[in-house]
């Protein structure tokens, strides 16, 4: 029995499944996952890492475990027609979603090179809702963060999962859910609490002091975001040893991949 944590895959389903098997991750020999947000966007396979994920999770619901990122977020918010389609869609990589999405549907094209316009959206979001019409309501039952209790078997302490990060000195149960999604220097920089968290979204060369391929260590603080959205790899990290896989995007794709035809 072994517990593993993930963040921010960005649709790079290979290299992900790679660190699964690397890591002989077996649900059925009572192996933890948990995923820290981010499974979607600028990859080429978001289809198949979120809807993988969530079948794993409905034939292991105890030991598999999806955490919400920003990016799930602004996905939810472009199917249900808020936020803001320019910023998801051009500048987040949410068009690579969408495509993943749409499949090998003519209309996937209108996502290349450009903002679709508001009629050709809603064509798309009306297909994609209707043949995954589970979708929605998973993407707004994901949790913003987890709490796990110490576990004497192994010796890991209490331990707190978030995609972001914390606003320092706030309650939990009083941290705004954009602090939860999106938050960076304020959270790595000014954390001091006792609690041990596990976070994602900035990827860990951008964090201060990082060298490596393993996760980043300051205290308390453990990121763990391999720098898969800009095609660096995918980190699997073993809870609470803190040993790594690593796997780079170039061994899997050794260059970038736009599927345009399906």
């Amino acid at each position: 029995m072994a517990t593993y944590f993930v963040s921010d895959i960005h649709g790079q389903n290979q290299a992900f499944q790679k660190a699964l098997q690397e890591a002989s991750f077996s649900p059925m020999k009572n192996d933890h996952l948990y995923v820290i947000g981010d499974m979607i966007d600028r990859g080429p396979q978001s289809k198949e890492v979120l809807l993988g994920l969530m079948e794993l999770r409905q034939q292991y619901p105890q030991q598999v475990f999806l955490i919400k990122g920003n990016h799930e977020q602004m996905f939810e918010d472009w199917l249900t027609g808020r936020g803001n389609a320019e910023n998801y869609l051009r500048f987040n990589g949410g068009d690579a979603t969408v495509r993943s999405f749409l499949g090998s549907r003519p209309l996937r094209r209108a996502f290349v090179g450009g903002l679709p316009a508001p009629d050709i959206q809603e064509e798309a979001r009306q297909v994609i809702l209707a043949q995954y019409p589970f979708l929605l309501p998973a993407l707004q039952s994901l949790p913003l963060y987890l709490e796990l209790p110490a576990d004497e078997r192994s010796g890991a302490p209490a331990v707190l999962l978030v995609h972001a990060g914390i606003r320092p000195g706030i309650p939990l149960a009083e941290q705004n859910p954009e602090d939860l999604l999106w938050i960076r220097e304020p959270f790595f920089l000014g954390y001091q609490g006792e609690r041990p968290i596990v976070f994602g979204h900035t990827p860990v060369p951008k964090l201060p002091g990082y060298h490596g391929t393993g996760p980043w260590i300051r205290q308390n603080l453990v990121g763990i975001d391999g720098g898969a959205a800009y095609r660096r790899g995918v980190m699997l990290v073993e809870w609470p040893s803190l040993q790594s896989i690593f796997v780079p995007i170039r061994d899997v794709h050794p260059y970038p991949i736009v599927q345009v035809n399906g």
